[in-house]
């Protein structure tokens, strides 16, 4: 499956109700072709004053087109973003890009949704899946 801007905003919606409580403001859809990602949340992030609190803006998610992919993985590739959008707009620390509160969460929508969210998805998982939808262009990289 190749996922539309209406595809991906509607899993959106849909999961901001079931995994975030509708909490989740907007964000801009975005369509990328790029070989290093199957998705990601960008946004612009500087300090208010010299030394005041961090401020988050320009939110855009971005969700790749290259590869025909089965729709569990674009749906949990949209969930991965989702839970750093989460991290971002509500301002949480975590200890790393997919540090305990990322793998807390992610747990917790894998457990509720009975969802299979990884942290990544490394070139042999990705080779398997794109070997049985019979495309063979493969990322470089996996979920950011």
């Amino acid at each position: 499956m190749i996922p539309t801007v209406d595809y991906i905003q509607s899993c959106f919606d849909e999961y901001n109700v079931l995994f975030f409580n509708g909490t989740l403001p907007p964000i801009p859809i975005k369509l990328s072709n790029a070989r290093t990602f199957l998705g990601k949340v960008t946004f612009v992030k500087r300090r208010k004053w010299l030394f005041g609190e961090w401020v988050y803006s320009n939110f855009k998610l971005r969700i790749n087109t290259r590869f025909d992919l089965p729709e569990e993985l674009i749906q949990d590739t949209i969930l991965h973003e989702m839970i750093h959008y989460y991290i971002a707009v509500n301002h949480l620390r975590d200890t790393s890009t997919h540090g305990q509160l990322f793998r807390r969460e992610m747990k917790r929508i894998n457990e509720q949704g009975n969802r299979h969210i990884t942290i990544s998805y490394r070139l042999t998982a990705l080779s398997q899946l794109m070997e049985s939808s019979q495309n063979p262009a493969l990322p470089k990289a996996g979920v950011e």
